[in-house]
């Protein structure tokens, strides 16, 4: 009975491992920045790319976002939206002021359709000094309801374009490793 516990506890760490593959853990839409010094020590500007990952949902277009400005690392009154068109055209940019507890903020509303599941849109840009220390870097965005206004659907932090996160091909690469990893600790095991 003693050679039983250890398989067992061995057993549901697999089950675990498996079950934590299968979950589908909740994600935000993906806003990717390309950073451009634009000569001098603080000016720059950010190039946006937006996808819509379905993570809003089947067959949900991502039509409302907003990129947040820190008003203590970005100049506020610096913040200058030069997307070209397309896709400027087909939304509607502004930049939001900050107030007391709230930064300034990108708010991006599409005027038809927006981002459908799968799709991406390049070119949102956004000039601006830098008043932090180092480079600029990620932002927070949120996701915004376009029937109610008043609804987060969900948040997240842009990343650098290039950035990469694991495949599922890669996450099914660690789970195979943990069950030999383990399998490998059974058979050594002293008995």
């Amino acid at each position: 009975m003693d050679k039983a516990i250890p398989k067992m506890k061995a057993r549901h760490l697999l089950l675990s491992l498996w079950l934590l593959l299968l979950a589908n853990p909740a994600t935000a839409i993906i806003i990717d920045y390309d950073l451009k010094s634009l000569g001098g020590n603080s000016s720059y500007q950010y190039d946006y790319t937006v996808t819509n990952d379905e993570s809003l949902g089947t067959g949900v277009a991502l039509e409302w976002f907003a990129i947040l400005f820190d008003p203590a690392l970005y100049d506020e009154p610096s913040l200058s939206i030069i997307t070209p068109d397309p896709p400027a055209s087909e939304w509607d940019e502004l930049i939001l002021g900050s107030g007391l507890g709230v930064p300034a903020a990108y708010d991006v509303f599409a005027l038809a359709g927006g981002i459908a599941v799968g799709a991406s849109v390049s070119g949102f840009a956004v000039q601006f000094d830098w008043l932090g220390t180092g480079m600029p870097g990620a932002q927070p965005f949120e996701i915004y309801d376009p029937d109610t206004f008043d609804v987060t659907l969900a948040t997240g932090s842009t990343r650098a374009a290039g950035t990469t996160v694991p495949e599922p091909g890669t996450l099914a690469l660690l789970f195979w490793g943990a069950v030999v990893a383990s399998t490998t600790w059974l058979r050594r095991r002293p008995r």
